[in-house]
């Protein structure tokens, strides 16, 4: 049985984000945090997360301030406004950094040192920390506020407690670039999405004529845009035309060049991080159109032993892991990437039907290897 969580949880409210940004919030706050935050109602919150890049912050915060002068305050901004009595967490946010800062401030919570801990803390930020993806929580039913979909309990069972988390790749910037991919494609001509960092924006330009993706965004930093919710990113996009396309490729910006596939591949492994998009479980049968060219593709552990599986016969991400004896995290993020370039379609089966995986038995590792698989598969 998984351990119960005695502690209760901080209750968020924000001030100056828009509907869909709270709720991308809600649920990276269920991935990410452990059960520790929740958004709540503003009558009953522990702590304010205020966005003083809307277009209303000041008034907003200035009234937040005289309702609730002692309820300790989480900026998200481009710019440090330099507020008193808060924690500034520099935009792109990093989730991880805004939920350590919002336990921070909930701890600090009435010491008039407050404003002390806000100035460290938005050093930190500033320099953009990259901490590890959210580790994922211990399989249980998911609160109804995610709308995650359920796991069944009589085909998946983890005796390691291994956590099951799920992600929409549209609350990240996975979405915005797969956007941005469709669109060139449509419209046969290059696109340009520019996002807003500290230095400045910089651009990630997609060119279907020549299937290649130009960056200016360096990788490091790229991951670790990949797992925050794009409603705390500022995004803009443009058509280019080839020559401004080749003109831009020749500025002083250093650049980093992939094909198409290359460039989605990875973006999709970073935003998954070992969890799974919405919409699949642990026991849905996945099938693989064919294999990825991994000589070419960044490649996570494992990635060739799931292909060849995926590539013998469709099977279930829960099976997959307990075949190969590896973790269930390395299965999502293939199906994740493998999903985002269109290799893998669902499967459907004969529930009488058992996998029978007839691997070619040509000696007798083969053997040895066929005969595992049919008893797990039994």
């Amino acid at each position: 049985m998984p351990k119960q969580n005695t502690t209760e949880p901080i209750r968020v409210t924000t001030i100056g984000l828009d509907e869909r940004s709270q709720e991308v919030l809600r649920i990276a706050f269920s991935s990410a945090s452990k059960g520790t935050c929740i958004l709540s109602d503003d009558a009953t919150a522990d702590v304010v997360i205020c966005n003083m890049d809307s277009s209303n912050a000041k008034a907003l915060w200035n009234k937040n301030s005289v309702l609730h002068p002692d309820r300790p305050v989480v900026v998200i901004s481009v710019k440090d406004p330099c507020l008193d009595n808060s924690i500034y967490v520099s935009k792109p946010i990093n989730i991880t950094t805004l939920i350590t800062s919002i336990n921070q401030a909930h701890l600090n919570r009435g010491e008039l040192t407050f404003s002390k801990v806000s100035n460290a803390t938005a050093t930190q930020t500033q320099q953009h920390i990259h901490s590890a993806p959210p580790q994922p929580r211990t399989i249980q039913d998911k609160n109804k506020e995610t709308e995650e979909p359920p796991v069944p309990d009589g085909q998946w069972q983890d005796e390691s407690d291994t956590v099951i988390s799920y992600y929409s790749p549209t609350d990240y910037l996975q979405g915005k670039l797969q956007e941005a991919f469709v669109l060139a494609k449509s419209k046969k001509t290059a696109v340009q999405l520019s996002i807003k960092l500290k230095g400045g924006w910089s651009s990630i330009t997609t060119d279907p004529t020549h299937n290649k993706v130009i960056s200016e965004i360096n990788n490091e930093e790229l991951k670790s845009l990949c797992t925050t919710p794009i409603c705390c990113i500022d995004t803009r996009s443009k058509l280019v035309n080839n020559n401004d396309f080749f003109e831009h490729n020749k500025n002083d910006k250093l650049h980093i060049e992939d094909t198409n596939e290359q460039f989605l591949w990875k973006i999709a492994l970073w935003t998954s991080a070992g969890r799974l998009p919405q919409g699949m479980t642990p026991s849905h049968l996945i099938q693989l159109k064919h294999w990825p060219n991994l000589t070419r593709l960044t490649q996570s552990p494992n990635d060739i032993r799931i292909s060849a599986l995926l590539t013998e016969q469709p099977s279930a991400p829960a099976l997959i892991a307990k075949v190969l004896g590896i973790p269930i995290t390395h299965v999502f993020s293939f199906y994740a990437a493998s999903h985002a370039l269109g290799l893998t379609t669902s499967a459907t089966r004969n529930s009488a039907q058992k996998p029978s995986f007839n691997i070619p038995q040509k000696s007798k590792h083969h053997s040895l290897f066929g005969k595992i698989l049919n008893k797990f598969s039994s």
